[in-house]
Order: C-alpha cells, then sequence, then structure tokens
C-alpha cells in the first residue's frame, strides 16, 4: 500500500518543463529535415505503358487513360463511277487506301510528353504506327487538330488549362 509519507516527492513542474523541451527538439530536429516533394498522384498510372497503351506513333504513346473514345479506320478501293446514258460505269482507278483517325484528351501534367510531336509530323514524312499489340505499321499524318479546353482561373487571376485535345488522322503504308 502507498503511503504518502513514504512516497519519495516528484516534482511535476520539472517534468513538465522536460517534457516542452523534448517537444521543441523534436520540432527543432523536424524543422532542419528537406522538405519532400509532393508526390504526383498520376505515378502509378504513368508507369504502366504495355497494358495501358492504346497508340504508339514513333515515341509517342496514346494511352487508355488520355480518354481516346474510338479509333475508327476507313477504306477506300479506289473505283470511280463514271455516269452514262443508259447505266453507270465503274472504273477502278489506282489502289487501295486505307486512312485511320482517332483523337485523345490530354491533361495538362502530360503535355510535356508530347513537345515536339507537331514539329515531327510538319516533316511529312512516314512515322512508325503501332495499335494495341498488332504488327507495326507506317503512317502518313494528314491532318492535326489541337483544341485546349477546361480553362480555369486560379487565385492569382492567370488563366491555365488542364486539358488538350488532339485529333489525329492519316493514310497507312
Amino acid at each position: 500500500m502507498l503511503n504518502l509519507f513514504t512516497k519519495p516527492y516528484e516534482n511535476e513542474r520539472k517534468k513538465l518543463e522536460q517534457e516542452i523541451k523534448n517537444q521543441k527538439q523534436k520540432q527543432k530536429e523536424l524543422q532542419n529535415q528537406p522538405i519532400e516533394e509532393p508526390k504526383d498522384p498520376f505515378k502509378k498510372y504513368k508507369d504502366v505503358q504495355t497494358k495501358d497503351t492504346l497508340i504508339k506513333i514513333d515515341r509517342f504513346l496514346f494511352r487508355v487513360s488520355q480518354n481516346i473514345e474510338t479509333i475508327s479506320t476507313e477504306l477506300n478501293v479506289g473505283i470511280k463511277k463514271i455516269e452514262t446514258i443508259k447505266q453507270p460505269i465503274y472504273q477502278k482507278i489506282g489502289g487501295n487506301e486505307e486512312s485511320i483517325s482517332f483523337n485523345a484528351t490530354i491533361l495538362i501534367h502530360h503535355i510535356k510528353d508530347y513537345e515536339g510531336f507537331k514539329d515531327l509530323i510538319k516533316q511529312a514524312k512516314p512515322l512508325k504506327l503501332t495499335i494495341f499489340n498488332q504488327s507495326p505499321q507506317k503512317i502518313l499524318i494528314q491532318r492535326l487538330s489541337e483544341s485546349s479546353k477546361n480553362w480555369v482561373i486560379t487565385k492569382e487571376r492567370s488563366i491555365t488549362y488542364y486539358s488538350k485535345e488532339l485529333g489525329i488522322s492519316g493514310v497507312l503504308l
């Protein structure tokens, strides 16, 4: 049984002062530590390349996460219709032409990945194209349309956008 008279005297004030001193020391240590950069919330999606990639043109990847709704292909067999008095005549001119087109929405975090894409298209050279996991083909891009969407006014009253929509169409060689 504890007795007040036999229990040694403890100074509560000294205990509290020591605790405050320890907390101040920990606070100084935390302030001196280097600040970590904020983590990218899309990092785990950036790492997935093979399963997420739908289209690869040269070194540029277009992924499922970029809202590619459709990939349209069109086959032109090169038949010309000639109207005559009795009945129309169909004439085969040239070979078959297959074209492809798609739209992609790119977030502002990924726009840096597509720097140089427009310059590559301006060269008007056939580029390597891979769709899904099919064998590579060549594409000559005939049309590139860009539109910036979803404008936002930030606190500093400056305007930024956070997505860009690309429309790409070309002829398969």
